[in-house]
């Protein structure tokens, strides 16, 4: 027993399938039906069968489709071929960015402390366009203005912020700094179920082309360009690297000045009870170390390895790596040593003899490695200028003008010798020969310092932790980078000193 089922169509030329039973199953046939008309009489009949439809996978229907409509010559639907791109707008990034926002609650915390005010413009969408230019593509105001045509966010459909309106947001946004940095430490101890039981704390400049700004004051370069003006950043992050507060300084105030201030504001506003302060040995004095016991709060410092506590009777005591213990990860080696064999630190000698206060001693092969090459290729590089000078004065190498004096041998003796690698040779002149030799004790001297540092501190951490504590440092240096480099806070091309300072805010909240 065969039924079959056949499907009213349109009139013209259509597919149809049709169903037919057999056996107590069913198939269907995808078969080509024309309509037409016989004495007044409206027809049909299959023209062509395309076989079992239910064998066919959907991409080969799909090409079958295509390949019809290829016989057209006005597609209605169209084609890709048919297709312009008018005009593309970048998604992902900011899509990310505003996940992130969204969940950190910046949007209803700008708009809170903006409720009481008649403010006529987004600060909020204008603030996530500048920092989204800080991840995207660093421009200037002016330039963000332009960028913003090129990405999507729902609150730029049909707005085009002008750039007077990305200056008042960058004012109302500073504005709200301090209430925006709590507001942050919050959100980031409840997502990510922080404590904070350390913080780490440290300084970068960054020099300005122009010189209108009065931050910008000429100081210690971390640029190394002391001849240009620049201003100073301070910044506290918690152990995880996330930065919870930072500060811009005129360019001429030295770290130890900023440290009182970084530490009322983990006390205020942050209500931080008990901390573990972790920074280098610059930003330490005498009164900065009573503002941290005042504070209830105790310290790691590092002493760079040339520093005068890092002696060289300290460093010959303990040469032998073996009675090192060796951390976990890295191959760093530290050894605990007696408070008594350190050498007292001028800034503040009665600290040193304080109970509770300690001291690792620290080796990093990697750094070694580095220290020693960079000290032999300066080594060779300061033998071949003497060889050079030498010969020039033997006669084999040919030199116009006067035959050099002692003393202008010296002289230049001096300056090949000028970068610290006086101390490693032995340099004599009796007016006719130079002869030079390396000083090899004092080079072996030196060796002992390769790769070493020495850390302080006063907390009850078994020592590797504290070890662990001061690597970490390096997390805010890295993020110092981050913001000065990937960011690029510079160049600065606000003047005021409150446009600078809300600049910095917008690169430390890309950084965030």
């Amino acid at each position: 027993m065969m039924s079959v089922t056949i499907r009213k169509g349109a009139s013209g030329v259509f597919p149809r399938v049709i169903t037919v039973k057999r056996n107590n199953r069913t198939y269907r046939y995808l078969a080509i039906v024309e309509s037409y008309r016989e004495g007044g009489k409206k027809k049909q009949r299959q023209v062509a069968t395309l076989g079992n439809i239910d064998r066919y996978r959907p991409e080969e229907i799909m090409r079958l489709i295509n390949k019809l409509r290829g016989f057209l010559f006005d597609d209605p639907l169209g084609t890709v071929k048919d297709l312009e791109t008018q005009q593309v707008r970048e998604y992902g990034v900011p899509y990310v960015v505003s996940i992130f926002w969204e969940r950190l609650g910046l949007s209803e915390f700008i708009s809170s402390q903006l409720s009481d005010r008649q403010v006529a413009i987004d600060v909020d969408l204008c603030t996530r366009v500048m920092v989204l230019s800080r991840l995207m593509a660093p421009r200037s105001k002016l330039g963000v203005s332009r960028w913003a045509e090129r990405i999507y966010l729902p609150g730029l459909d049909g707005v085009r912020p002008g750039v007077h309106q990305y200056y008042r947001a960058m004012d109302y946004l500073l504005a709200m700094k301090e209430e925006l940095e709590v507001h942050l430490y919050h959100q980031l101890t409840d997502l990510l179920n922080l404590e904070l039981s350390m913080v780490f704390y440290d300084l970068t400049s960054s020099y300005f082309e122009g010189t209108a700004c009065p931050l910008a004051r000429y100081g210690y370069s971390r640029d190394r360009r002391p001849d240009r003006k620049q201003i100073l950043l301070g910044l506290l992050v918690t152990e995880e690297g996330l930065p919870i507060a930072h500060e811009v300084y005129q360019g001429n105030t030295t770290d130890r000045e900023t440290l009182p201030e970084a530490i009322a504001r983990l006390k205020q506003r942050f209500q931080v009870k008990e901390c573990i302060f972790v920074g280098d040995r610059g930003v330490m004095t005498r009164d900065n170390l009573e503002v941290l016991r005042e504070a209830g709060f105790s310290y790691i410092l590092g002493y760079h390895k040339r520093n005068r506590v890092v002696s060289d009777l300290l460093l010959e005591r303990h040469h032998d790596l073996g009675s090192y213990l060796e951390m976990e990860r890295g191959g760093l080696r530290y050894l605990e040593v007696p408070a008594c064999e350190v050498e007292e630190d001028p800034s503040f000698p009665e600290e040193e003899k304080a109970p509770g206060v300690r001291y690792i001693l620290c080796h990093n092969p990697e750094r070694a490695e580095e220290d020693a090459s960079s000290r032999e290729k300066a080594l060779q590089e300061a033998e071949r200028e003497l060889a050079l000078l030498r010969d020039e004065l033997l006669g084999s190498r040919k030199r116009p003008g006067r035959k050099l004096t002692q003393k202008a041998v010296m002289l230049k003796v001096a300056r090949i010798l000028g970068h610290g690698a006086s101390k490693f040779f032995e340099v004599s002149y009796d007016g006719k020969q130079l002869m030079f030799s390396r000083k090899e004790d004092a080079i072996a001297r030196e060796a002992l310092r390769d790769g070493m540092f020495l850390i302080k501190t006063d907390c009850s951490l078994p020592p590797e932790q504290v070890v662990t504590a001061y690597k970490n440092l390096f997390g805010v240096e890295r993020a110092m980078r981050e913001i000065k480099d990937f960011l690029r806070l510079r160049p600065i091309y606000h003047y005021s000193a409150d446009r600078v300072r809300a600049h910095v805010l917008i690169c430390v909240l890309a950084y965030l």
